[in-house]
Protein backbone atom coordinates (compact mmCIF):
# COMPACT_ATOMS: atom_id res chain seq x y z
CA UNK A 1 0.00 0.00 0.00
CA UNK A 2 2.68 2.48 1.08
CA UNK A 3 4.83 1.44 -1.86
CA UNK A 4 2.04 2.30 -4.28
CA UNK A 5 1.51 5.66 -2.60
CA UNK A 6 5.24 6.40 -2.80
CA UNK A 7 5.31 5.45 -6.49
CA UNK A 8 2.36 7.75 -7.20
CA UNK A 9 4.09 10.61 -5.40
CA UNK A 10 7.38 10.04 -7.21
CA UNK A 11 5.64 9.96 -10.58
CA UNK A 12 3.21 12.79 -9.90
CA UNK A 13 5.34 15.27 -7.99
CA UNK A 14 7.58 16.26 -10.94
CA UNK A 15 4.60 17.73 -12.81
CA UNK A 16 4.20 20.18 -9.92
CA UNK A 17 7.80 20.66 -8.83
CA UNK A 18 9.10 21.47 -12.31
CA UNK A 19 7.85 25.05 -12.02
CA UNK A 20 10.10 25.60 -8.99
CA UNK A 21 13.11 24.07 -10.71
CA UNK A 22 12.94 25.76 -14.10
CA UNK A 23 12.97 29.40 -13.08
CA UNK A 24 15.62 30.85 -15.40
CA UNK A 25 15.36 32.08 -18.97
CA UNK A 26 17.90 31.50 -21.70
CA UNK A 27 18.57 35.25 -21.74
CA UNK A 28 19.40 35.24 -18.03
CA UNK A 29 21.79 32.33 -18.50
CA UNK A 30 23.37 33.99 -21.52
CA UNK A 31 24.41 37.02 -19.47
CA UNK A 32 26.55 39.73 -20.98
CA UNK A 33 29.30 37.52 -22.42
CA UNK A 34 27.26 36.02 -25.25
CA UNK A 35 24.50 36.72 -27.73
CA UNK A 36 21.79 34.87 -29.59
CA UNK A 37 21.68 34.08 -33.31
CA UNK A 38 18.33 33.06 -34.79
CA UNK A 39 18.63 29.82 -36.78
CA UNK A 40 15.61 27.94 -38.15
CA UNK A 41 13.31 29.42 -35.53
CA UNK A 42 15.66 28.67 -32.62
CA UNK A 43 17.88 30.97 -30.61
CA UNK A 44 21.43 29.64 -30.65
CA UNK A 45 23.71 31.06 -27.95
CA UNK A 46 27.25 31.96 -29.01
CA UNK A 47 30.18 33.34 -27.04
CA UNK A 48 32.46 35.08 -29.53
CA UNK A 49 35.64 36.41 -27.95
CA UNK A 50 39.21 37.24 -28.90
CA UNK A 51 40.80 37.71 -32.31
CA UNK A 52 42.82 35.62 -34.71
CA UNK A 53 42.14 32.25 -36.37
CA UNK A 54 38.73 30.93 -35.34
CA UNK A 55 38.18 27.98 -33.02
CA UNK A 56 34.62 26.78 -32.44
CA UNK A 57 34.03 25.18 -29.03
CA UNK A 58 31.33 22.49 -28.79
CA UNK A 59 30.41 21.18 -25.33
CA UNK A 60 29.38 17.65 -24.40
CA UNK A 61 26.00 16.25 -23.36
CA UNK A 62 24.93 17.78 -20.06
CA UNK A 63 27.37 20.63 -20.49
CA UNK A 64 27.22 24.16 -21.86
CA UNK A 65 29.50 27.17 -22.22
CA UNK A 66 30.55 26.83 -18.57
CA UNK A 67 32.69 23.81 -19.45
CA UNK A 68 35.14 26.08 -21.32
CA UNK A 69 35.71 28.60 -18.52
CA UNK A 70 39.47 27.90 -18.47
CA UNK A 71 39.98 26.72 -22.05
CA UNK A 72 38.49 29.76 -23.79
CA UNK A 73 40.69 32.43 -22.17
CA UNK A 74 43.77 30.24 -22.57
CA UNK A 75 43.19 29.92 -26.31
CA UNK A 76 42.49 33.64 -26.63
CA UNK A 77 45.76 34.41 -24.87
CA UNK A 78 47.49 32.24 -27.48
CA UNK A 79 46.09 34.42 -30.27
CA UNK A 80 42.86 32.70 -31.27
CA UNK A 81 39.29 33.84 -31.71
CA UNK A 82 37.11 31.46 -29.72
CA UNK A 83 33.43 30.91 -30.51
CA UNK A 84 31.56 28.83 -27.97
CA UNK A 85 28.21 27.46 -29.12
CA UNK A 86 25.50 26.06 -26.84
CA UNK A 87 23.78 23.17 -28.58
CA UNK A 88 20.00 23.24 -29.00
CA UNK A 89 18.54 21.95 -25.73
CA UNK A 90 21.47 23.12 -23.61
CA UNK A 91 22.89 26.23 -22.01
CA UNK A 92 21.36 29.46 -23.24
CA UNK A 93 20.08 28.03 -26.52
CA UNK A 94 16.45 27.18 -27.27
CA UNK A 95 14.71 24.16 -25.73
CA UNK A 96 13.08 23.05 -28.95
CA UNK A 97 10.06 20.73 -29.03
CA UNK A 98 10.92 19.62 -32.57
CA UNK A 99 12.71 16.26 -32.68
CA UNK A 100 14.45 17.17 -35.94
CA UNK A 101 16.36 19.93 -34.14
CA UNK A 102 18.18 17.34 -32.01
CA UNK A 103 19.82 15.15 -34.62
CA UNK A 104 23.59 15.40 -34.84
CA UNK A 105 23.13 16.67 -38.39
CA UNK A 106 20.88 19.52 -37.25
CA UNK A 107 23.35 20.54 -34.54
CA UNK A 108 26.18 20.47 -37.08
CA UNK A 109 24.20 22.60 -39.53
CA UNK A 110 23.74 25.11 -36.71
CA UNK A 111 27.53 25.30 -36.45
CA UNK A 112 27.76 26.04 -40.16
CA UNK A 113 24.99 28.64 -39.85
CA UNK A 114 26.91 30.36 -37.03
CA UNK A 115 30.04 30.47 -39.19
CA UNK A 116 27.96 31.97 -42.00
CA UNK A 117 26.45 34.58 -39.69
CA UNK A 118 29.91 35.59 -38.48
CA UNK A 119 31.41 35.65 -41.98
CA UNK A 120 33.90 32.87 -41.22
CA UNK A 121 34.85 30.64 -44.14
CA UNK A 122 36.54 27.90 -42.13
CA UNK A 123 37.58 27.15 -38.58
CA UNK A 124 39.10 24.65 -36.19
CA UNK A 125 36.46 22.67 -34.28
CA UNK A 126 37.09 21.74 -30.65
CA UNK A 127 34.50 19.32 -29.31
CA UNK A 128 34.06 17.38 -26.08
CA UNK A 129 32.10 14.11 -26.02
CA UNK A 130 28.80 14.79 -27.84
CA UNK A 131 30.31 18.07 -29.04
CA UNK A 132 33.07 15.99 -30.63
CA UNK A 133 30.42 14.05 -32.53
CA UNK A 134 28.96 17.35 -33.77
CA UNK A 135 32.45 18.39 -34.89
CA UNK A 136 32.91 15.13 -36.82
CA UNK A 137 29.44 15.51 -38.37
CA UNK A 138 30.26 19.07 -39.46
CA UNK A 139 33.41 17.87 -41.22
CA UNK A 140 31.44 15.11 -42.94
CA UNK A 141 28.81 17.55 -44.21
CA UNK A 142 31.12 20.43 -45.14
CA UNK A 143 34.79 19.37 -45.21
CA UNK A 144 35.86 22.65 -46.81
CA UNK A 145 34.72 24.55 -43.69
CA UNK A 146 36.83 22.58 -41.18
CA UNK A 147 40.58 23.16 -40.87
CA UNK A 148 41.13 20.59 -38.13
CA UNK A 149 39.28 18.87 -35.32
CA UNK A 150 40.43 18.62 -31.73
CA UNK A 151 38.29 15.98 -30.07
CA UNK A 152 38.17 15.47 -26.32
CA UNK A 153 36.90 11.88 -25.97
CA UNK A 154 34.41 12.41 -28.81
CA UNK A 155 31.30 10.28 -29.06
CA UNK A 156 31.76 8.71 -32.46
CA UNK A 157 30.86 5.04 -32.82
CA UNK A 158 27.39 4.81 -31.23
CA UNK A 159 24.61 4.23 -33.76
CA UNK A 160 21.64 4.76 -31.46
CA UNK A 161 20.74 6.70 -28.34
CA UNK A 162 21.34 4.88 -25.02
CA UNK A 163 18.61 2.53 -23.72
CA UNK A 164 17.52 5.01 -21.05
CA UNK A 165 16.41 7.34 -23.84
CA UNK A 166 13.62 4.93 -24.75
CA UNK A 167 12.51 4.66 -21.13
CA UNK A 168 12.34 8.44 -20.78
CA UNK A 169 9.74 8.61 -23.55
CA UNK A 170 7.25 6.44 -21.59
CA UNK A 171 4.31 8.68 -20.55
CA UNK A 172 4.31 9.79 -16.88
CA UNK A 173 6.97 7.30 -15.68
CA UNK A 174 9.50 8.53 -18.23
CA UNK A 175 8.84 12.15 -17.32
CA UNK A 176 9.36 11.35 -13.64
CA UNK A 177 12.55 9.42 -14.35
CA UNK A 178 13.92 12.30 -16.42
CA UNK A 179 12.98 14.79 -13.69
CA UNK A 180 14.66 12.96 -10.83
CA UNK A 181 17.73 11.85 -12.78
CA UNK A 182 18.48 15.41 -13.94
CA UNK A 183 17.97 17.02 -10.54
CA UNK A 184 20.47 19.88 -10.05
CA UNK A 185 21.43 18.35 -6.71
CA UNK A 186 22.75 15.30 -8.56
CA UNK A 187 24.93 17.25 -10.98
CA UNK A 188 27.98 16.91 -8.77
CA UNK A 189 27.51 13.18 -8.34
CA UNK A 190 27.20 12.76 -12.10
CA UNK A 191 30.38 14.72 -12.80
CA UNK A 192 32.29 12.78 -10.16
CA UNK A 193 31.10 9.49 -11.65
CA UNK A 194 32.78 10.26 -14.99
CA UNK A 195 35.98 11.71 -13.52
CA UNK A 196 39.15 10.04 -12.29
CA UNK A 197 40.29 13.29 -10.66
CA UNK A 198 37.03 14.59 -9.15
CA UNK A 199 38.48 17.38 -7.00
CA UNK A 200 37.41 19.97 -9.57
CA UNK A 201 33.72 19.12 -9.22
CA UNK A 202 33.00 20.87 -5.91
CA UNK A 203 33.81 24.32 -7.26
CA UNK A 204 32.12 23.80 -10.63
CA UNK A 205 28.94 21.76 -10.04
CA UNK A 206 26.69 24.75 -9.36
CA UNK A 207 27.68 26.39 -12.65
CA UNK A 208 27.10 23.20 -14.61
CA UNK A 209 23.65 22.80 -13.01
CA UNK A 210 22.47 26.25 -14.11
CA UNK A 211 21.54 24.88 -17.54
CA UNK A 212 19.06 22.44 -15.96
CA UNK A 213 17.15 25.34 -14.39
CA UNK A 214 16.22 26.94 -17.72
CA UNK A 215 12.52 26.97 -18.52
CA UNK A 216 11.53 24.09 -20.78
CA UNK A 217 14.74 22.16 -20.16
CA UNK A 218 13.17 18.89 -19.10
CA UNK A 219 10.69 18.89 -21.99
CA UNK A 220 13.59 19.53 -24.35
CA UNK A 221 15.57 16.62 -22.92
CA UNK A 222 12.63 14.27 -23.37
CA UNK A 223 12.16 15.48 -26.93
CA UNK A 224 15.85 14.87 -27.63
CA UNK A 225 15.59 11.35 -26.20
CA UNK A 226 13.03 10.41 -28.83
CA UNK A 227 14.81 12.15 -31.73
CA UNK A 228 16.74 10.32 -34.46
CA UNK A 229 20.44 10.05 -33.64
CA UNK A 230 22.11 11.32 -36.81
CA UNK A 231 20.92 12.26 -40.28
CA UNK A 232 21.62 11.58 -43.93
CA UNK A 233 25.30 10.84 -43.25
CA UNK A 234 25.57 9.09 -39.87
CA UNK A 235 28.87 9.69 -38.09
CA UNK A 236 29.69 6.00 -37.49
CA UNK A 237 29.26 5.24 -41.19
CA UNK A 238 31.16 8.24 -42.56
CA UNK A 239 33.92 9.18 -40.10
CA UNK A 240 36.49 7.40 -42.28
CA UNK A 241 35.85 10.03 -44.97
CA UNK A 242 37.16 12.88 -42.79
CA UNK A 243 40.48 13.95 -44.27
CA UNK A 244 41.34 17.04 -42.20
CA UNK A 245 43.75 16.57 -39.28
CA UNK A 246 41.97 15.10 -36.26
CA UNK A 247 43.70 15.34 -32.89
CA UNK A 248 42.15 13.18 -30.18
CA UNK A 249 42.76 13.77 -26.47
CA UNK A 250 41.61 10.98 -24.16
CA UNK A 251 41.78 10.14 -20.49
CA UNK A 252 43.13 6.64 -19.90
CA UNK A 253 40.39 6.00 -17.32
CA UNK A 254 37.43 7.37 -19.28
CA UNK A 255 34.35 5.43 -18.05
CA UNK A 256 32.04 6.82 -20.74
CA UNK A 257 33.98 6.19 -23.95
CA UNK A 258 36.97 3.94 -23.39
CA UNK A 259 40.30 5.04 -24.79
CA UNK A 260 40.11 2.05 -27.12
CA UNK A 261 37.55 4.11 -29.06
CA UNK A 262 40.31 6.61 -29.77
CA UNK A 263 42.56 3.80 -30.96
CA UNK A 264 39.83 2.61 -33.33
CA UNK A 265 39.43 6.10 -34.76
CA UNK A 266 43.16 6.49 -35.34
CA UNK A 267 43.33 3.12 -37.07
CA UNK A 268 40.45 3.98 -39.39
CA UNK A 269 40.74 7.69 -40.10
CA UNK A 270 43.26 8.91 -42.69
CA UNK A 271 44.76 11.74 -40.64
CA UNK A 272 44.06 11.13 -36.95
CA UNK A 273 46.37 11.29 -33.94
CA UNK A 274 45.79 10.26 -30.31
CA UNK A 275 47.18 11.67 -27.07
CA UNK A 276 46.35 9.85 -23.83
CA UNK A 277 46.41 11.57 -20.44
CA UNK A 278 47.04 9.27 -17.45
CA UNK A 279 44.76 9.13 -14.39
CA UNK A 280 42.06 11.09 -16.21
CA UNK A 281 38.41 10.36 -16.93
CA UNK A 282 35.87 11.76 -19.36
CA UNK A 283 36.41 15.49 -18.74
CA UNK A 284 40.13 16.02 -19.43
CA UNK A 285 39.89 19.80 -19.81
CA UNK A 286 38.55 20.02 -16.25
CA UNK A 287 40.42 17.14 -14.60
CA UNK A 288 43.82 17.61 -16.24
CA UNK A 289 43.75 21.13 -17.62
CA UNK A 290 47.50 21.72 -17.98
CA UNK A 291 48.10 18.50 -19.89
CA UNK A 292 45.02 19.02 -22.05
CA UNK A 293 45.79 22.60 -23.02
CA UNK A 294 49.38 21.59 -23.86
CA UNK A 295 48.07 18.96 -26.27
CA UNK A 296 45.68 21.53 -27.75
CA UNK A 297 48.53 23.92 -28.44
CA UNK A 298 50.48 21.06 -30.01
CA UNK A 299 47.54 20.24 -32.27
CA UNK A 300 47.10 23.87 -33.26
CA UNK A 301 50.76 24.23 -34.19
CA UNK A 302 50.57 21.46 -36.79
Amino acid sequence: MWGIILLILLCGAPFVLIRWRETSTTQELLGTQGRHISINGNQVAIYDQGSGPAIVLLHGFGGWQATWYRVQPALQAAGYRTIGIDAIGAGASSRSRNQNDYTTEAQARNVLAVLDALGIDNATLLGHSYGGRIALQTAILAPERVNRIIGLAPESLAKERPPIAKIVTIPVFGYALAFWSTAPALTGAGLKAVSKRPDWVVSRQTEYARSVRVQGHLAGQICQSSAPKDGIKPVPAFYKTITCPVFLIWGDGDPVFAVSTGTTLVENMPNAHLAVIPNTGHVPHEESFDETIAFMHQALSQ
